[in-house]
């Protein structure tokens, strides 16, 4: 009798905390993470964990040096190949970048989620960044991405 009395009370004092471990990720923080895994993945031009944050059929507007939209992982890889060639430039270790999304709005609607940031690592410019992401079976991934930039003047905040 003490015995079973002491494994009821054990699951008792246990259960919330297995409870609490089977509960899911709010998807917020799902794509929170998603989206600092895409960053972390991009300062440190780790090409591998940067692709697979990505959809194979995402599609990619760039700010500056390729104006046509890429479609599709061929299209997008092969430019982003070529952008962490220039953002590498010689250069032997991680960090490369320090990409700091200021801002941010999320929007979650289902299993798709958008969000939008600025960037102001250029002066003079104000760098907008729009991401799409689809949570599939693999997890939140990037379906689009759109980078502008606008010149700031001096009337602008």
């Amino acid at each position: 009798m003490v015995s079973r009395f002491a494994l009821a009370v054990l699951f008792l004092v246990l259960s919330p905390s297995l409870l609490a471990q089977e509960q899911p990720a709010s998807a917020e923080s799902e794509v929170r993470a998603a989206l600092a895994k895409f960053v972390s993945a991009f300062d440190n031009l780790d090409w591998e964990t940067f692709r697979s944050t990505f959809d194979d059929g995402a599609t990619v507007f760039y700010p500056r040096a390729f104006p046509e939209r890429a479609n599709g992982r061929d299209e997008f890889e092969k430019t982003f190949k070529v952008i962490f060639q220039q953002i590498r430039d010689g250069k032997t270790a991680a960090a490369y970048m320090h990409i700091q999304p200021k801002d941010l709005n999320l929007q979650i609607f289902g299993d798709i989620a958008i969000a939008t940031f600025h960037l102001d690592d250029r002066p003079g410019l104000l760098n907008r960044r729009t991401i799409v992401l689809h949570k599939t079976r693999l997890g939140w991934k990037i379906v689009h991405l759109h980078a502008s930039e606008i010149a700031m003047t001096s009337t602008q905040p």
